[in-house]
């Protein structure tokens, strides 16, 4: 059977176990990106299951140190041996229902088993570096190239705790960082070790050295180009990577690129928020709401759905939620009410 074939047969275990699949997402290149783009176009039904696999994969933190194989011998031996007590156990009232809970523990915990250790012992990392950020935070990275990253607040980061010059410069993104890429070409011959790629849901972006902004939320990346170029693959769809310029700001869903636009005033606001404002082109509230909501880990509900269209010009001072929240209430008289992890929004 033909790879692309047996792939139609696939569900989300298997696509999680399968050692092509994770090459893909842990270690992309040109040919990978190719096969998959080209096999979700056939098979436009399984982008779900993909989706969703991606995803387990990306968030999934390693350790430096591998599980012992005794260990892992031995749980499954215990759930084994509760599957076998379950076969021999006499089937009265009381022995069914207890037999029908050991299997369902049983049913649950061999696949988390398989899984686990497949993926511990498939992915030969010589370990990474996951850097949190939480609500309201920022963090200020210094790569092993020099490269330097400042990670938003409620994103999470993750790169090799050591790079040399048989591989890319790369890392995984979930959230909002700012870039500011060490160029290593010299020469214009491209090495291996000169790529810097960062991953996200959506895209794959590659670059050589460059500054520039990628925030993955709420199922969409916005990646806000000030210097240099940088060439996007989308991860989900068989488009062609797309070339960005300074100024170049570009909006991608799961599926597709949801809006281009080139503004370099535009592109170079997107990481305001590094000086703890927040500058959006002519945002509406519903807008800025999404974003604090993003930031600060709270929920604003709207009271009065005009409020959603209101539109406030001007930068938003962010160091703190009471700050925001100060701001737009004076400049268009509107209240807010706290309520734990609720924020309510009236007319004054």
């Amino acid at each position: 059977m033909k790879k692309a074939d047996k792939y139609r047969q696939y569900v989300l275990g298997d696509f999680l176990c399968d050692e092509y699949f994770q090459d893909w997402i842990h270690l992309p290149d040109e040919e990978k990106n190719a096969f998959w783009e080209q096999w979700l176009q056939a098979n436009p039904g399984k982008q779900q299951e993909i989706g969703l696999a991606r995803e387990i994969l990306f968030n999934i933190g390693f350790k430096t140190s591998r599980p012992d194989p005794l260990n892992v011998e031995a749980s499954l031996n215990r759930a084994l041996a509760a599957i076998e007590e379950c076969k021999q156990r006499p089937a009265g009232p009381r022995g069914f229902w207890v037999a029908a809970k050991r299997w369902k523990a049983a049913a649950v915990l061999i696949p988390l088993l398989l899984i686990s250790s497949l993926i511990f012992w498939r992915l030969k990392t010589p370990g990474q570096y996951t850097v949190n950020t939480g609500y309201g935070k920022i963090s200020r990275l210094v790569l092993p190239d020099s490269s330097v990253v400042v990670l938003n607040a409620n994103s999470t980061i993750k790169y090799g705790k050591k790079w040399d010059k048989n591989a890319p410069r790369e890392l995984w993104l979930n959230g909002e960082a700012f870039f500011d890429v060490k160029h290593l070409d010299n020469d214009h011959n491209i090495e291996n070790y000169e790529r810097f790629i960062v991953h996200t849901v959506n895209t794959t972006v590659e670059v050589l050295g460059t500054s520039f902004d990628i925030r993955e939320r709420r199922g969409r990346t916005e990646i806000s180009l000030q210097k240099g170029a940088i060439r996007v693959f989308l991860s989900k769809t068989g488009t062609q990577p797309v070339l960005m310029k300074p100024g170049d700001i570009l909006l991608v869903d799961s599926v597709s690129v949801i809006h281009r636009t080139s503004n370099i005033e535009h592109a170079l606001n997107a990481s305001s928020w590094k000086e703890k404002k927040l500058v959006l082109s002519d945002p509406t509230l519903s807008e800025i709401f999404k974003y604090l909501e993003d930031t600060y880990g709270k929920s604003f509900i709207l009271e009065d759905p005009e409020l959603a269209r209101k539109k406030l010009n001007g930068p938003i001072l962010i160091d703190s939620l009471d700050d925001a929240l100060f701001v737009m209430s004076t400049a268009l008289n509107i209240s807010f009410t706290n309520e734990g992890d609720q924020i309510r929004v009236n007319f004054k």
